[in-house]
């Protein structure tokens, strides 16, 4: 048996026992895991978004849930008082952003500054909770306010 045979054998027999000391390792250590994640992605962001696409491709019911209850969301956040006016307001808002996006070659979100669906409070889908954001900046967000 060659060396690569042995160790790969070995590491089979010993797979749950190292399984159980790295969840021992990390649950004692979530800073050091949390942060070693967020370099990790920062530094491969090509691999990160291959993960991600990937993920999506093999969880369309997940995805599509999660982007239904936005969906849903959105329409129950915004007021049947607002004015025509308004309504353009916040499509201008998407168009800037669709044009800072292709103009400077970064994605560009409309960011609720009171999120939609935040833990303590809920804005509403109104123009004046709007702003154009880099997306990176929105992601890191998520739903805090």
């Amino acid at each position: 048996m060659c060396e690569a045979e042995r160790l790969k054998a070995k590491t089979q027999r010993n797979r749950d026992a190292r399984l159980a000391k790295a969840k021992q390792w990390r649950d004692a250590n979530k800073d050091k895991q949390a942060e070693a994640v967020k370099s990790w992605r920062e530094s491969n962001p090509e691999r990160t978004a291959l993960i991600y696409r990937d993920w999506a491709n093999c969880n369309r019911g997940k995805v599509n849930a999660k982007w239904m209850k936005r969906d849903a969301a959105k329409k129950c956040r915004t007021p049947v008082w607002l004015s025509m006016d308004d309504h353009w307001m916040i499509e201008q808002a998407y168009d800037i952003a669709a044009k800072r996006t292709k103009a400077q070659g970064i994605p560009y979100h409309v960011d609720h500054i009171v999120p939609l669906q935040g833990k303590t409070v809920s804005g509403l889908h109104v123009p004046w909770n709007l702003q154009v954001i880099p997306a990176k900046l929105n992601q890191q967000k998520s739903n805090r306010f």
